[in-house]
């Protein structure tokens, strides 16, 4: 296994004023504008690299500016990639396979001496500042990040192309093999090239003899005894591939400048490097060390399509030795599989950014049990909006999915989305208590909707409707007399059972019952109160006035609302923008 960054606190840089997140082989943060997300990933560069930071970047000029990582899986295997000096220098600092360092930066400006790196001491717990060779071992240990920016300059950054640069170390990862299939060869000419044109070079061009020749000529009337001659050094290699850029050609063949495309373009070409290079690692396995691939919103200005295709270059090179982590707004970016580790990264002025929970962890706290934390899992990972909302809806029927948005927006005016809420669908409504409280852990506010039969089933069993309710035992007595009537049937415990109706059919049955609308109403209350809302006439269809749960009867609704409106369609039109205000509040 590679050395992985698996923990990062930062204090004290920027909005980040004590931030702590954890980070995965590949790890989106995702957050709106202005959360801090980029503020992250800079603040990880840092650590790795450091640099003189100035006034703008510390939070509170008056503290030191910190940042911490802990690095795991730093094996015998991951240390060999180190000198033997290196190794010695920093085993002392590794327990049970993982390293904790430090960066320091005492106050804005300064020198880079000023900036100390510290290694936790595992035998004392404290913390050693600036052992010596310790940086240079940690640069070994993980490799130069490579960081492309939302808004980089995509046509400066190809002009320069140096080591420094993105596409100068995307180009330097991937013309390695090159090298090393090439360098001996590409050496011999470079030796022959430099006999021609160095000054002591023994095939050196009769040109430069005759031209030295005569300068020297003119020297010796000043000055007898000294001579010169011409001397060309010869670039090596490495020279070369620090100058290597990248030319666009279009079908003429004609070369132009990045700067003559637009901002798409150039980030397409930039993203694709990013894509080759994971097909050259692809099936390479793991890399001796891992490096880091920090990227700020790699779907900026990229078709649909596309992001899909960066995405999983992204992963491929998250398999194959490479830790990545990416700011994105985009949900393409995140798959179900990863939606469990993502981040999501808010901003508030009293604690200034922060991570929420991750749902990997929301759901464990929760439920415990492995199989079940599963099936929690696959059903809210794959809704991942919710992972860039504000706040959650749950529903339990195809119809909420289906109509809900269309009538929230109908009475809103606002789609869900500008309020900044997720609709999610469950797997059941058994489940609504412990995704209510998985996301509660998240720190993701969320409402349930839910039918009448909630209230004498699940809420009972998740206790949102207390054991030996007065209005639930009210209902009972209603229901016996119905199912005395022959108009519902009942099961055991006194609740409506497909026989002479379906279930469904019972409680709209119920709900029509005049002595059961106060009891009806109670529970609503109840529910409403605790975040939950309960149609009270037996289904959202019974409020809607659908004839049927099928796609001809929603689409005839959708229809029908945009020419006639809410109040000719349904026959509850006030309890339908009830519910539109509560979930809006």
């Amino acid at each position: 296994m590679s050395a992985l960054l698996e923990m990062v606190e930062i204090r004290n840089y920027k909005s980040c004023k004590e931030t702590k997140i954890q980070l995965e082989q590949f790890t989106p943060l995702i957050g709106y504008n202005n959360s801090g997300k980029s503020n992250i990933i800079s603040a990880i560069q840092w650590l790795l690299r450091k640099s003189v930071l100035d006034e703008g970047s510390f939070n509170d000029t008056e503290r030191p500016l910190e940042v911490i990582g802990r690095v795991v899986g730093v094996s015998e295997e991951a240390l060999s990639v180190l000198t033997a000096e290196q190794q010695q220098r920093i085993r002392p600092y590794i327990d049970n396979e993982v390293l904790t360092i430090k960066r320091v930066q005492p106050s804005p400006g300064g020198k880079a001496a000023d900036i100390k790196l510290h290694v936790l001491n595992p035998a004392n717990s404290q913390w050693a500042a600036n052992p010596t060779g310790i940086d240079n071992a940690i640069s070994s240990l993980l490799p130069e990040p490579i960081r492309i920016g939302a808004m980089e300059d995509a046509a400066e950054d190809s002009a320069k192309s140096k080591t420094t640069t993105t596409i100068g170390k995307l180009l330097a990862e991937f013309i390695e093999p090159v090298r090393q299939a090439h360098e001996a060869e590409i050496n011999q000419h470079f030796g022959q090239v430099e006999q021609q044109l160095s000054a002591d070079g023994t095939s050196r061009l009769a040109e430069f003899n005759a031209i030295d020749d005569s300068i020297n000529q003119k020297i010796n009337d000043l000055f007898p005894g000294v001579g010169v001659k011409l001397h060309f050094p010869t670039p090596s290699l490495d020279d070369l591939i620090k100058a290597g850029t990248v030319k666009v050609y279009e079908d003429t063949g004609v070369a132009r400048g990045f700067s003559s495309y637009g901002h798409g373009a150039q980030r397409a070409i930039q993203m694709t490097l990013v894509r080759h290079l994971a097909e050259v690692k692809r099936g390479a396995g793991q890399a001796d060390g891992s490096t880091l691939l920090l990227i700020d919103e790699p779907e900026l200005y990229l078709h649909p399509f596309a992001i899909e295709h960066i995405r999983e270059a992204l992963k491929t090179l998250s398999k194959n030795g490479y830790q990545i982590i990416v700011s994105t707004h985009s949900a393409q970016m995140v798959k179900a599989q990863d939606a469990q580790d993502a981040l999501l990264i808010r901003k508030s002025p009293a604690d200034g950014t922060f991570a929420r929970q991750r749902l990997r962890d929301a759901i464990q706290i929760v439920v415990p049990d492995s199989a079940h934390a599963m099936e929690q899992l696959f059903t809210l990972a794959h809704a991942s909006q919710m992972l860039f909302s504000d706040k959650v809806l749950l529903s339990e029927g195809k119809t909420e999915l289906r109509l809900l948005p269309v009538i929230f927006e109908h009475l809103n005016n606002r789609t869900l989305g500008q309020n900044k809420i997720a609709l999610i669908a469950q797997s059941g409504v058994n489940d609504t208590k412990k995704s209510m409280q998985i996301l509660q852990e998240m720190d993701l506010p969320s409402k349930a909707i839910v039918d009448l039969d909630y209230a004498f089933k699940g809420g009972h069993v998740h206790g949102f409707v207390p054991q030996g309710n007065a209005d639930v035992a009210a209902v009972k007595q209603i229901l016996a007399r119905l199912a005395a009537a022959n108009r519902i049937t009942l099961d055991q415990t006194g609740l409506p059972m497909k026989g002479v109706v379906k279930a469904a059919e019972a409680y709209a049955i119920l709900a029509r019952e005049l002595d059961a609308a106060p009891h009806i109403d109670a529970l609503h209350n109840l529910l409403l109160g605790q975040g939950i809302w309960l149609w009270k006439k037996g289904s959202i269809e019974d409020h809607l006035g659908l004839p049927s749960k099928d796609e001809r009867a929603w689409a005839h609704f959708q229809t029908e609302l945009d020419r006639v409106g809410i109040q000719a369609l349904s026959p509850e039109p006030q309890s339908v923008r009830d519910m539109v205000a509560w979930v809006a509040a």
